[in-house]
């Protein structure tokens, strides 16, 4: 089990990120990780954990409810942004989380700089903007594999073909 990190919770301003970042000590490698995180389930756990391990601060994009619809349809996101928000903050390996309103984290990588961006092994294609920017500010691209069988797509199907 890993010690808990400095305690992470609900949504922070992209600023007071860059800002905290800015005022810890010594040389930190800052983690970013991106998603939706809809019905919160262990393959997002497992998948933000490896994602804390390849630094000392891992800070979470959870896209705006507004993103989620973009990207999987009007029925989603099932939770809410701020709920989804502070259930991922309140996980011990998240050190702060954000929410963000585009369906790419282009803007936001730039944005705060981290040595590491964690992703979705999927996304480095369906997202190639997100690596692009990853690149431009030298941050190092890790892909982590799903692990299955969890998915939130598959669990919202199930759940509604059994109503």
């Amino acid at each position: 089990m890993t010690a808990p990190r400095d305690g992470g919770s609900g949504p922070v301003p992209l600023d007071d990120i860059r800002d905290w970042l800015s005022s810890r000590p010594g040389e930190r490698t800052v983690v970013l990780a991106t998603g939706c995180f809809d019905l919160l389930h262990a393959g997002h756990l497992t998948f933000l954990e490896e994602a804390s391990r390849l630094g000392d601060l891992l800070v979470v994009g959870v896209n705006s409810d507004q993103s989620v619809r973009d990207l999987k349809g009007p029925s989603r996101p099932i939770v809410g942004e701020r709920e989804r928000a502070v259930l991922v903050g309140a996980l011990r390996c998240v050190d702060r989380v954000f929410l963000y309103d585009e369906p790419t984290a282009d803007r936001q990588i730039r944005f705060l700089r981290p040595q590491v961006f964690a992703t979705a092994r999927a996304s480095i294609t369906a997202y190639p903007s997100e690596v692009a920017s990853a690149v431009e500010v030298a941050a190092h691209v890790h892909a982590i594999d799903r692990i299955a069988p969890y998915s939130t797509t598959t669990l919202v199907d199930t759940l509604r073909a059994n109503l």
